[in-house]
């Protein structure tokens, strides 16, 4: 649960900095540098590095088909970013990408936070059972010679 919502937060940052520097040119090779190194994934930042930019030169794919390639965003965030990148409006994709994962991730950890002080609450209930339990035994005295 938390590594998907970690991987979902770095593809939300990837696209938040890729919509705020993209200016739809061609020479956006920075640009997808620098949102790679925004997003605070190793991974994705070297994949992005090691795979996406020299298919990009080397091959002279397109973005999204590289992405697809590197096999690093979810199924939802490429098919968003072709669409985007079908119909002309890539920059805008992006940032619609960006905030459909904040919402989504903001939503979900919220849920672990609850799930969490549920877990916390049970714990602290158990012990304290436990404890009444402990003490009621030693708190029952018994006169003497009986039992």
């Amino acid at each position: 649960v938390i590594g998907s919502l970690l991987h979902k937060t770095s593809i939300e940052i990837f696209a938040r900095v890729f919509y705020a520097l993209y200016s739809g040119s061609g020479e956006n090779i920075p640009v997808i540098r620098v949102a790679a190194e925004a997003c605070r994934n190793t991974y994705i930042e070297r994949q992005v590095k090691e795979v996406v930019i020299p298919m990009m030169l080397k091959e002279g794919r397109g973005l999204v088909e590289s992405l697809e390639r590197a096999d690093i965003f979810t199924v939802t965030a490429i098919s968003r970013l072709r669409s985007g990148q079908e119909s002309g409006a890539l920059r805008n994709t992006a940032l619609q990408l960006a905030n459909y994962y904040e919402r989504e991730t903001s939503y979900k950890m919220k849920n672990v936070v609850e799930l969490i002080n549920v877990i916390i609450s049970m714990l602290i209930m158990v012990v304290m059972t436990a404890l009444t339990l402990v003490s009621s035994e030693t708190a029952v005295v018994r006169p003497k010679g009986v039992g």
